[in-house]
């Protein structure tokens, strides 16, 4: 899920937000570790960069995604 450096930075700024507007799919506890890593910057919300976002998104993405597949394969 990198973000592609090359591109605009309108682009930049576009896919971003579809990562964010893909967080309305997610399950509510994959929602909630995503606050919780956004929460565990230490920044105000308004301070919040899109690269925050970006970061919080990407780890708890990675995470979800692990963690569906160990139960999947039953293990953990």
């Amino acid at each position: 899920m990198s973000l592609d450096t090359q591109a605009t930075p309108a682009r930049q700024i576009a896919t971003v937000f579809g990562f964010i507007a893909d967080t309305l799919e997610w399950s509510h506890d994959d929602y909630q570790a995503l606050i919780a890593r956004l929460v565990g910057t230490g920044k105000s919300t308004l301070s919040l960069t899109l690269g925050d976002v970006l970061d919080a998104y990407t780890a708890t993405a990675t995470a979800a995604v692990h963690e569906r597949a160990a139960s999947l394969r039953g293990g953990h």
